[in-house]
């Protein structure tokens, strides 16, 4: 941020009326000598560099930010705080990964959103971004589905709305075994028929999965969402044998205890690491999704050598899992730090979390297109509440779903931020036609002009923050203040009237309304024209 990057770990944006345009903590440095570096860039935005106890306090040149600013977000448009710090460095990014033969619901909508934005604001800061859906299509879940379907399906009723059809297939069958256990059994063989390759359960599997993820695609089509790579759990099977070979090879993993017919189950001890203990195959031979998931990085390490992370967007609750998993490749001999889990908050509906064992669920597809009618038709609104309604929240946080939040018109919501932008552009269509002005007129300090101007400065290190710290909510609550601010200074300026301030205040509008627009984009939120 203004050539500071590498003097300051920390900038701070202090609070109006301190006197300081920025501030610099010092608790482990000296402040003179900070200060004495700063001063040594000799950059012309900075009109005073100064040390107040631990802090060294910046203020700006006003009428020279302006021009760079402004001039930098004439020039840049759509481009206006993405930088380059992560140019010729890739990332890979998993996120979604519904289950098929189910349908997603609006707790899906929380991964959905984080990871998209995610993927937007590492390509904002430089990264090319490599998006994969590691969608659920192989495992016991699936298996009950199907035999439901043999033990009770109806063909015509299935032809006619696929999706719910099998949703209360799985919703009844995850009661019945609550009183005939042994339906666990028989889906338990069935799974075992389908992983040996039997026809007619491959080509029923082949129907689900095709009609789930056309489902799938409508939804994301909603969200303006697309995958680089699709590749359901099925895909990796043939690399689960090699995977605990390997493991078993490398001393990752050992047989334990054989059971009384003489099976050893292979076990991954991570006592050493004050982790808990796991199995990759239990004694009858069958691998589990411990299995899966080693072979599944494994292969993502040998196929995507150049990602410098291979991040995973999962709720928090897997997190021990997940470190099971890495460390266990780690001690396979992978690099282990390659891996990151961005952990997030369950949504919650009516009090309780979202669970497609016992039904009662709100559709997303349906949601959404509740979402879209309630706000008039107009797509991006309707869409763009619910995914802010998502995002501002810190993703550590549970969320609480409601429509009323999340189609507020008020303050801290996407509609609001959108109001906003559609108010600057409506000012400039007004305003028509403006030659760039030479020079703009001065800016007092403290007056509305010029706190507007200095959250537009702000905005390529809002960006670089929320990529810093995985954290959309960083984007999400900026807008929100910005608009406030952009409120406040509409409200007090008379932007329209003629006179010399009149080239300023258009530029600061056109300037809000791009900072605005790229904002809402991160968080993949576009911009209606009209509201």
């Amino acid at each position: 941020m203004f050539g500071l990057e590498k003097i300051a770990s920390k900038i701070e944006i202090p609070p109006e009326g301190i006197g300081a345009d920025l501030a610099i903590p010092c608790f482990r440095e000296k402040p003179e000598e900070v200060a004495e570096k700063i001063r040594g860039l000799k950059n012309p935005l900075f009109a005073s560099v100064a040390v107040v106890g631990r802090y060294v306090n910046i203020s700006f040149d006003l009428n020279a930010l302006a021009s760079v600013v402004l001039g930098e977000v004439a020039e840049t448009k759509a481009k206006y705080g993405w930088n380059a710090d992560g140019a010729g460095k890739t990332i890979m990014l998993e996120y979604s990964a519904p289950n098929i033969a189910k349908p997603m619901h609006m707790g899906h909508a929380r991964n959905n959103a984080i990871g998209h934005a995610l993927a937007n604001i590492y390509k904002a800061n430089g990264y090319t971004v490599i998006t994969t859906n590691h969608f659920g299509d192989w495992g016991m879940s699936l298996a009950k589905i199907m035999l439901a379907f043999q033990k009770w399906g109806d063909r015509a009723e299935f032809e006619k709305d696929p999706i719910r059809t099998l949703l209360g297939l799985y919703v009844r069958m995850t009661k019945e075994i609550k009183t005939a256990p042994e339906l666990e059994d028989e889906a338990r063989e069935l799974f075992r028929k389908l992983e040996g390759g039997d026809l007619t359960l491959r080509a029923l599997w082949q129907e689900f999965r095709d009609i789930s993820v056309k489902n799938f695609e409508r939804v994301y089509a909603l969200f303006g969402i697309n995958f680089d790579l699709w590749h359901g759990e099925s895909f990796y099977e043939p690399f689960i044998k090699e995977a605990i070979d390997e493991a078993l090879t490398k001393g990752a993993a050992a047989y334990g205890e054989p059971d009384e017919k003489g099976g050893k189950p292979v076990v991954v001890n991570l006592d050493a690491f004050k982790l808990p203990s796991f199995l990759l195959v239990k004694s009858d031979g069958a691998s589990l999704y411990s299995a899966r998931d080693i072979a599944v990085g494994r292969w993502r390490l040998k196929e995507y050598p150049q990602a410098e992370k291979i991040i995973y967007v999962v709720g928090h609750e897997q997190e021990l899992y997940l470190r099971q998993i890495f460390k266990t490749l780690g001690l396979m001999g992978y690099p282990e730090e390659k891996f990151k889990h961005v952990s997030y908050g369950v949504v919650t509906l009516d009090g309780k979390k979202i669970s497609t064992r016992e039904g009662g669920i709100v559709f997303l597809e349906d949601g959404l297109k509740e979402a879209i009618a309630k706000t008039k038709g107009i797509k991006e609104v309707g869409v763009g509440a619910i995914l802010y309604n998502m995002l501002s929240m810190g993703r550590e946080h549970d969320i609480a779903f409601s429509w009323e939040a999340a189609l507020s018109i008020q303050g801290n919501s996407a509609p609001y931020i959108q109001y906003a932008y559609v108010r600057a552009k409506a000012i400039l269509e007004k305003a028509g036609t403006q030659s760039p002005a030479d020079a703009y007129s001065p800016i007092l300090a403290g007056s509305r002009e010029a706190y507007l101007l200095k959250r537009i400065a702000e905005f390529p290190q809002v960006v670089r923050q929320a990529y810093t710290l995985d954290a959309p909510h960083i984007i999400a609550t900026f807008l929100n203040e910005f608009a406030q601010e952009f409120s406040r200074f509409y409200d007090a300026v008379p932007v329209l009237e003629e006179g010399a301030a009149r080239a300023l205040r258009l530029a600061l509008v056109a300037a809000s309304a791009q900072v605005l627009k790229n904002g809402l984009w991160l968080l993949g939120i576009e911009v209606p024209e009209r509201m």
